[in-house]
C-alpha cells in the first residue's frame, strides 16, 4: 500500500487504482484523528507569554541581565542629579531659598523618566514585546482591600524597627514634597503610576522572563527600596514592594498595583497634611494601654506574617509551573 500512495498517477487516467481507493479511504479515516492531535484540550491551553516566563527568541541575547539592572539604577541615580541640579537652578533664578512642590515634581519627572525609557529601549532591542499589561478587567475589590490590610499591618510590625533609624533624613524627604495641589500630583498620582510602571512593570516582567516569578518579586522589591535613598525608607519600601509584587502576581494587573500605591501615599499625605509634624507620632505613643497597643501589634503580625507566607507558598507554586 505504501508503493502505491508514493507511486505518481500515469498521465491521462482519470480513476485510481484499488489499491489508491483503498488509501484514500484509509487517509479519510485517519485525517479527524490528525487534526484532533493539534486541537489542545479543554483547560490546556498555554497561558500567555506575558503571565509566565518566556524564552528568548533564537539568536536574542539574553535580557536582562545584571548590568542591564546596575545600569537602570546607575541611570536613576545620573537623572536624580540632573534633576536636583535643574530645580536648584530654577530655584535660584526665582530667588527662592527653598524648592517649592512643583520644582519637586519637576525634579520627581526628570528622575523617573529615564530609567523607564532606558528599560523600553532595552526590551525593544532585545525583541520583547511589550511589559505593561494594565488589566483594567483584573481589577479585583477584595483583592485589593486585602492589600490595604497587608500594608496597614506591616506599617504596624515595622514600627519598632524603623524608630531605630534617624527622623532627619525621612524629615527633609516631606518637607522637600511639601503639600497643595503639586505635592498631591507628585505623591497620589505620577509616583504611583511612573514607579509601577518601572517596577511592577518593565522591571518585574523582564525579570520574570528571565529568571521567573520568585526572582522577579524580589529584585523588583528590592531596586523599588534601593531607589528611595533614605534607609528608612529602603526597609520599608522593600517590604512594600513585595506586597505590591504579590498583588500583581496574583492579579496580572498593572492597575491594581497603582491604585494601591496611590492609597498608600494617599494615606501618608493625608496624615502629613492634617497632623502635620504630630504625623511621625508613633502608634506606641498614641495608643495608651499596653495591653490594646500589643492586641494590635500582635492582630497586625498575624495579618503580615500569613500574607509573606501566601506570598511564599505563591512564588512556590509559580516556579513549579515554569
Amino acid at each position: 500500500m505504501q508503493k502505491a500512495e508514493n507511486a505518481p498517477i500515469e498521465e491521462g487516467k482519470s480513476s485510481p487504482t484499488k489499491e489508491g481507493k483503498i488509501a484514500h479511504i484509509v487517509e479519510d479515516k485517519t485525517a479527524p484523528a490528525s487534526e484532533e492531535k493539534n486541537v489542545p484540550l479543554e483547560g490546556t491551553q498555554k497561558a500567555p507569554a506575558s503571565e509566565g516566563r518566556k524564552a528568548p527568541a533564537e539568536g536574542t541575547r539574553k535580557f536582562p541581565t545584571w548590568v542591564d539592572l546596575f545600569a537602570t539604577v546607575g541611570i536613576f541615580v545620573l537623572s536624580s542629579l540632573v534633576g536636583s541640579l535643574l530645580a536648584i537652578v530654577i530655584m535660584k533664578l526665582r530667588g527662592a531659598e527653598n524648592l517649592t512642590p512643583d520644582l519637586t515634581l519637576l525634579y520627581y519627572l526628570v528622575q523617573m523618566l529615564p530609567p523607564i525609557a532606558y528599560i523600553v529601549w532595552l526590551r525593544r532591542k532585545a525583541q520583547r514585546p511589550s511589559a505593561l499589561h494594565l488589566g483594567v478587567r483584573r481589577v479585583n475589590l477584595p483583592i485589593l482591600l486585602w492589600g490595604v490590610a497587608v500594608l496597614l499591618a506591616s506599617s504596624v510590625v515595622l514600627e519598632p524597627l524603623l524608630l531605630l533609624f534617624p527622623k532627619e533624613e525621612y524629615q527633609n524627604v516631606t518637607d522637600m514634597v511639601g503639600l497643595g495641589g503639586w505635592a498631591i500630583l507628585s505623591v497620589v498620582v505620577c509616583a504611583p503610576i511612573l514607579e509601577e510602571i518601572l517596577f511592577r512593570g518593565l522591571i518585574f516582567e523582564s525579570c520574570r522572563e528571565r529568571f521567573g516569578s520568585g526572582a522577579a518579586v524580589l529584585i523588583s522589591a528590592l531596586l523599588f527600596g534601593l531607589v528611595h535613598g533614605v534607609p528608612v525608607q529602603i526597609i520599608n519600601a522593600f517590604v512594600v514592594g513585595l506586597i505590591f509584587g504579590y498583588i500583581y502576581l496574583r492579579t496580572g494587573s498593572l492597575l491594581s498595583v497603582i491604585i494601591l500605591h496611590a492609597i498608600n501615599n494617599g494615606i501618608a499625605y493625608i496624615s502629613l497634611a492634617f497632623f502635620g509634624d504630630a504625623a511621625d507620632t508613633t502608634l506606641r505613643d498614641l495608643i495608651g494601654p499596653d495591653w490594646l497597643y500589643w492586641t494590635i501589634y500582635g492582630l497586625s503580625a498575624v495579618v503580615f506574617v500569613y500574607a509573606m507566607v501566601r506570598l511564599v507558598l505563591n512564588l512556590r507554586n509559580e516556579t513549579e509551573l515554569e
